[in-house]
């Protein structure tokens, strides 16, 4: 088993989980009881999918992110 550490963006939150081998970053998102967000390695790193095995992907003790998908669009003014 590995432990991590899972940071909440956007409300400072920091949840630890542990996980085993084949624990999905969808695992540990349901697990956390964040459905809207997605896992990667830090907030310039991809999104891991949420089918995707992290257990091989990540180290014991390490910190990941929990964020939403950024909304990208313009805005027009009338």
């Amino acid at each position: 088993m590995k432990k991590l550490s899972v940071v909440v963006a956007g409300t400072g939150q920091i949840r630890d989980v542990e996980i085993q081998p084949g624990t999905t970053a969808g695992d540990v998102l349901h697990q956390l009881s964040l459905p809207d967000y997605l896992l990667s390695k830090g907030p310039n790193e991809p999104f891991f999918a949420a089918a995707e095995s992290i257990y091989d992907k990540v180290k014991d003790g390490e910190k990941v992110f929990a964020s939403t998908k950024a909304e990208v669009g313009i805005v027009v003014c009338a």
